[in-house]
């Protein structure tokens, strides 16, 4: 169906495009254009950017072309003027710099091998999550830098961007709150490889059953834009030990997200459409033994969602799995003006620029196109709404010296 209407209003927009340039008429032009506008409001609408798709309608399909249509209508241009041109050469003159500039910009680019230019990575992110029931409040530090203090069970730190050394290894350690990390023995500690453009949640675990000293796990995440718009990602981390691995499955649609995650690791990301999922956990292999599940929980749309598959105490001393959800929003929303600027100036600058020099050539050529003809052109004849008395009767014979 979205196939269907992307041919449809595109053939839409192409004609109404090619009307608007062949049309002699100037206001049928300017209809063609506001057309044409409607249609890319539309493929903004397709594309789940509202905001972008108003932008086009209220301002160029409104303000902008009743603007146009209002001097067009005034100045008595609806017809292009016909005559011969003082300048004959100027259209075929045009027509080749035209294709000049095409050749010569399109050879420049591919020369440049633009597409084979790495792209920049950004400087990598770091948080920490606190999963252990029984060990109180947590600081991490990573290195000698501290990025949590005093973190809560279920709590996790916003991610922060780490500018020390990059695509180097480094020390997480974990420590109780307030103690100082040059004298206290480390509850846990990991050496993690920070490399540019990732983001890395540093998860606290119980490390066994019977044992809840602290364990680190390390699970990469993406928070950049998700351009398959409508979904969130999602990772998994498997804390539960009893289990040497687990599946989890998405009980709505019946399909399995993440299969055979061993313990103590994280999985690769997933996506989730955006809505309402139940979410369960079975070991890998047995879908009948169901260990902890996730019921009607929302998730929306460009999210990061990190999970902690753990192990809470009970009384008399049992334990119940159970998923930790934490959700982080990923980049901002498709469309949304942060988006489309951080688009422009990081990916599209060269499109931009070209585009902009083209419709420089463009207006150009259109003001020498239609250069005022040598046709003369017919004196304007004015009447007078309320001629005086005598005025309006036709005079008959010469008039006297």
């Amino acid at each position: 169906m979205e196939l269907t209407l992307f041919i449809i209003v595109g053939a839409i927009a192409v004609l109404s495009a090619a009307m608007m340039l062949i049309s002699e008429n100037a206001v049928y032009s300017a209809l063609f254009l506001i057309l044409n506008f409607a249609c890319i409001a539309f493929f903004f609408l397709m594309l789940n950017a509202p905001f972008l798709a108003m932008v086009q309608i209220t301002v160029y399909a409104g303000a902008i072309m009743v603007l146009f249509l209002f001097v067009i209508m005034l100045l008595g241009a609806e017809r292009i003027m016909t005559g011969d041109f003082r300048y004959p050469w100027l259209t075929p003159a045009a027509v080749i710099l035209a294709l000049v500039f095409l050749v010569a910009a399109s050879a420049a680019i591919i020369d440049g091998d633009i597409d084979f230019i790495e792209e920049h990575k950004p400087d990598p992110y770091v948080r920490a999550v606190h999963a252990v029931i029984d060990a109180g409040e947590l600081d991490f530090y990573l290195d000698d830098t501290l990025i949590a203090s005093g973190l809560a069970y279920e709590d996790s730190s916003d991610f922060e961007l780490w500018t020390e050394a990059v695509d180097s290894r480094h020390t997480v350690r974990l420590f109780e709150a307030g103690a100082d990390p040059a004298s206290a023995e480390p509850l846990g500690e990991e050496i993690v490889e920070i490399n540019a453009g990732e983001a890395l949640s540093f998860v606290a675990v119980a490390s066994g059953t019977g044992d809840m000293d602290p364990k680190l796990i390390v699970a990469t995440e993406d928070v950049t834009f998700n351009e398959e718009s409508g979904t969130a990602r999602v990772v998994a981390v498997n804390a539960l030990a009893k289990w040497s691995s687990v599946a989890i499955v998405d009980k709505e649609n019946n399909t399995t997200l993440i299969e055979d995650l061993p313990y103590g690791q994280a999985s690769a990301g997933v996506l989730l459409k955006k809505g309402k999922h139940s979410i369960s956990v079975y070991p890998d292999g047995n879908d009948q033994n169901q260990l902890a599940v996730l019921k009607n929980t929302e998730f929306d749309d460009n999210t990061s969602v990190l999970w902690v598959l753990i192990e809470e105490r009970q009384e008399g001393n049992t334990f119940e799995s159970r998923i930790l959800n934490i959700e982080t929003s990923g980049s901002p929303s498709f469309g949304s003006p942060t988006h489309v600027g951080r688009l422009l100036f990081t990916h599209y600058v060269l499109p931009f620029e070209m585009v902009a020099l083209l419709l420089l050539v463009a207006m150009i050529g259109a003001i020498v196109l239609t250069h005022e003809s040598l046709a003369p052109r017919e004196p304007m004849t004015r009447r007078l709404a309320n001629p005086p008395a005598g005025l309006d009767q036709p005079i008959i014979g010469k008039p006297e010296k």
